[in-house]
């Protein structure tokens, strides 16, 4: 819940919250940006064992990290133009890691109920 927070907060930071057109464009970008989170949070609770909840916990904490290093670089460091861009490219690769990791938990839980 923390990550997801920080990163509506972050949103509503660089953006304009006081014009009612920002709103339908941020809500989209919101839902893009928190539900790789989201999604390892609600595996995590789903399969409820011990592997599941290691490996999410793993990937919640390092891509937290990592996108939290990208998104200050952007928004608070870079004078670009297209630092916004962050917000578009960053929960690409979330979501990328993310199946990647889920893929390999659930051949690695599935061999380990076979044997």
């Amino acid at each position: 819940m923390a990550v997801a927070f920080g990163l509506i907060a972050l949103m509503i930071h660089t953006g304009d919250p006081s014009s009612s057109s920002w709103w339908l464009a941020a809500i989209p970008f919101a839902l893009w940006i928190v539900c790789p989170a989201v999604a390892a949070y609600l595996l995590a609770r789903r399969r409820r064992d011990r592997i599941t909840s290691i490996a999410m916990l793993a990937f919640l904490v390092i891509s937290t990290a990592l996108s939290g290093a990208a998104y200050y670089q952007a928004i608070f460091v870079s004078e670009s133009s297209t630092a916004a861009l962050v917000f578009l490219f960053v929960p690409l690769y979330q979501w990328t890691a993310f199946l990647v990791v889920a893929g390999v938990i659930l051949a690695v839980t599935s061999l380990a109920k076979r044997r």
